[in-house]
């Protein structure tokens, strides 16, 4: 990150913030001193749903969620990460560190005391998560869909929750509200190109280790995404040969720009890999 990002982001931290009130009605657990926020409905099979960037499990997984063909056969899991959403302690800018987001997870599965191994669906940095989880905890994941991910995240995350959508009101939904999101989607699009290109550079542990992932895998992109460059989908490709790669005529957002799409194929996904474990 350079010296005039850096001060953007400083700046935007001294902005006081609103509070987001008791829109949803979520249980919570506390982990290190965190109120975390999650979603949890239906029996069965354990699906957990990892939001991106500036989301939420209601924003990102909504149409997931509220789907009937699929909340009422799996276990619908999807929590809201430490520093987004109802997680939030309320900054407009809040750092915390990407460790912290996987043993908040695991830390909440373990709760939960779920009867199967999951299968995680990750989107954007909710898909490098879920990466990140496999290979700190590779027998407790059961498949893996990955949509629009991020190959690579760093160690410090920073959720600018004035600019996410359950944040805003109808009056907030200015000119600059709007002008400051084209900047962070064009900030994380520079972010993610220099980091892949970074990570080639140095032969990277992580691409190595992410070829020993053997877990059925489903990646999804949008041909016209206008946040992860196209190399991120080359590298993904290399480096998880295994995984099935499904492009679909859309944006970053194809969890709700083509949410009909995304839900019947996640449905297939899901009853072919999770009959194909109880069989085994």
């Amino acid at each position: 990150m350079n010296f005039q990002t850096e001060l953007f982001f400083n700046y935007l931290e001294k902005i006081p913030s609103r509070t987001f009130g008791d829109r949803f009605n979520l249980p919570y657990f506390i982990r290190d001193g965190y109120k975390l926020y999650y979603y949890q409905e239906g029996t069965g099979q354990p699906i957990v749903f990892i939001h991106g960037y500036l989301g939420s499990s209601q924003s990102h997984w909504g149409y997931q969620l509220n789907d009937p063909k699929l909340n009422s056969r799996y276990q619908l899991i999807a929590p809201d990460l430490r520093g987004y959403a109802k997680s939030s302690i309320g900054k407009r800018v809040e750092k915390h560190q990407t460790s912290d987001h996987i043993l908040d997870l695991h830390f909440l599965l373990s709760q939960l005391q779920l009867k199967q191994k999951p299968v995680f669906v990750g989107y954007s940095i909710g898909g490098t998560l879920v990466l990140m989880y496999t290979l700190k905890y590779p027998d407790n994941v059961q498949s893996i869909v990955l949509v629009s991910p991020r190959p690579f995240i760093g160690k410090e995350t920073r959720s600018w929750n004035f600019l996410a959508k359950e944040k805003r009101s109808g009056e907030q939904k200015s000119f600059l509200i709007s002008f400051l999101w084209k900047i962070v989607k064009q900030i994380q699009r520079i972010i993610t190109y220099i980091s892949i290109k970074r990570h080639y550079k140095g032969s990277s542990l992580y691409l190595q280790q992410l070829e020993q992932i053997d877990v059925p895998l489903l990646i999804l992109y949008g041909k016209k995404d206008t946040v992860n460059p196209s190399i991120t989908y080359t590298v993904l490709k290399k480096h998880l040969p295994q995984a099935e790669v499904i492009e679909l005529d859309c944006d970053h957002g194809i969890t709700h720009e083509l949410s009909e799409v995304f839900n019947e194929i996640l449905y297939q996904f899901l009853s072919q890999t999770t009959e194909q474990s109880i069989q085994d």
